[in-house]
Formats: C-alpha cells, structure tokens, sequence
C-alpha cells in the first residue's frame, strides 16, 4: 500500500504527536501463533495479553476513520492475516468519498475473524483520515481517505 510507505516516511514531520507506525512483517509478528481468547467488536485480547484495535491514527477536522471486528472464533491460533485491497465505497462532492479494507485473520485456511474499517476524507475531500490496526502503541495501517 503507497500510502503505508508514505506515513513511514513521516518521521521527520513538524507535527506535536504522530504515531508510532510499523509494517506488514511486524503486523505478523505481533499476531501469528497467538490464540485470541476473548473479544467485543471493539478489541481482540491474545492469550500473551496483546490487545488488538482498530483507531483512526491520523486525521484532520472532519474526516475520520472507524472499524469494527465481526464473526470471531476463540481459541484458534493465529496463522495468517490479510487485508484486502482498498475500494471506494461512496463518493459525493459535498461529503466526500469514504474507502474501506477488510481485513481476514486466519487459523490455517479458515477464517476466525473478520474486521472492516473505513477512512473518510471528510467535507468534499478537503480532509484525511487513516485508519489502523493498534497493537502496543504501534500503528499498522490499513485505509486512508
């Protein structure tokens, strides 16, 4: 995703706060081989404590981001995550366009959780949003507007 490598990239920024942002192999190895043991359609909790979330980790005025997990199974392993690619699933010239990701976690080739998040750009465009999945602090993300 671009706009991954784009928000790494922003280290040397003049922003007050930017995340801490990490990538698709730390993503993994934050979750493989860990079983989730209890969840809400806000958070997954790991059997080693990690909690997992997804937040908007930047955004301006009124532009924003939301996911929400879905149809989770406890007590598999973690084997795989995948997110899809990103779509545009509305665009207006007065509230902009909002694009979404889902994203698949995996017990071998079952799925054993499901999670979708948009980002919206907010007032005809004019803002940004992005949205990631949170785990420690680290921002891994997975949709922008």
């Amino acid at each position: 995703m671009e706009f991954v490598d784009k928000l790494l990239d922003k280290k040397n920024n003049d922003y007050s706060w930017t995340p801490q942002y990490g990538d698709m192999k730390q993503l993994k190895e934050a979750l493989l081989y860990k079983r989730i043991v209890k969840w809400d359609e806000n958070e997954l909790h790991l059997e080693d404590g990690t909690i997992v979330t997804l937040e908007t980790s930047e955004q301006d005025c009124c532009a924003g981001a939301i996911g929400k997990f879905k149809e989770v199974e406890l007590d598999a392993v973690i084997t795989d995550i995948k997110i899809s690619d990103m779509k545009t699933i509305s665009e207006d010239e007065y509230d902009g366009k909002t694009n979404a990701v889902e994203v698949f976690i995996f017990h071998n080739q079952n799925t054993i959780a499901k999670a979708n998040m948009e980002a919206d750009d907010g007032n005809g465009g004019y803002y940004y949003s992005v949205g990631s999945i949170v785990i420690d602090n680290v921002h891994f993300p997975i949709v922008e507007a």
